[in-house]
C-alpha cells in the first residue's frame, strides 16, 4: 500500500493546444490559477514526464489540481473514440442543471442534457479541447 503524504491525487494533461486549454479550464470551467511554471529540460527528462522542458499552469479544482502542459510541438489530440488510457475527469456539482445553463453561456458544448443515473441525481459530460471527457455529477 502506498504511504500517501498528500489523500488527492493531482491529473496532468499534455495539451495539443495549450492557450485553449488554458481557456477552457480557467474561463469557462472558472479554475483557479495557483502556480504557472517553468519545468527545466533537465527535470522534465531526468523524471521522465515530457522529452523537454515544458511550461505548467497548475489549477485549482476543490482539492485537486489539474496540471496543463504547455510543450513546443505537443503530440497530436487523440481521437475522440473509445480507446484505452485517461478517459474522463469527474467535477462533483450542487446543480448539475444550473451547471449546463451556466456553462452553455461560456461556450461549453455538452454531449447530451443530464441524465440519472444509479448512483447520482443527474450526469452530463462534455470534452476539453483535446477530447477528454468532463463529467459533470449531482449526487
Amino acid at each position: 500500500m502506498l504511504q500517501l503524504t498528500h489523500p488527492i491525487v493531482d491529473v496532468a494533461i499534455t495539451c495539443s493546444n495549450f492557450e485553449e486549454s488554458l481557456r477552457f479550464y480557467h474561463e469557462c470551467l472558472g479554475l483557479e490559477i495557483v502556480l504557472d511554471i517553468q519545468i527545466p529540460e533537465d527535470v522534465a527528462k531526468g523524471a521522465g514526464l515530457a522529452p523537454r522542458g515544458f511550461r505548467q499552469v497548475r489549477l485549482q479544482a476543490g482539492q485537486t489540481l489539474i496540471k496543463l502542459m504547455g510543450i513546443e510541438s505537443p503530440p497530436p489530440t487523440p481521437s475522440y473514440d473509445f480507446s484505452a488510457g485517461v478517459r474522463w475527469l469527474t467535477f462533483f456539482v450542487e446543480d448539475v442543471w444550473g451547471t449546463v445553463e451556466e456553462l452553455k453561456q461560456k461556450g461549453v458544448e455538452f454531449l447530451s442534457e443530464p441524465v440519472g443515473a444509479p448512483d447520482a441525481g443527474g450526469v452530463v459530460c462534455a470534452r476539453d479541447p483535446d477530447g477528454i471527457l468532463i463529467e459533470f455529477v449531482q449526487r
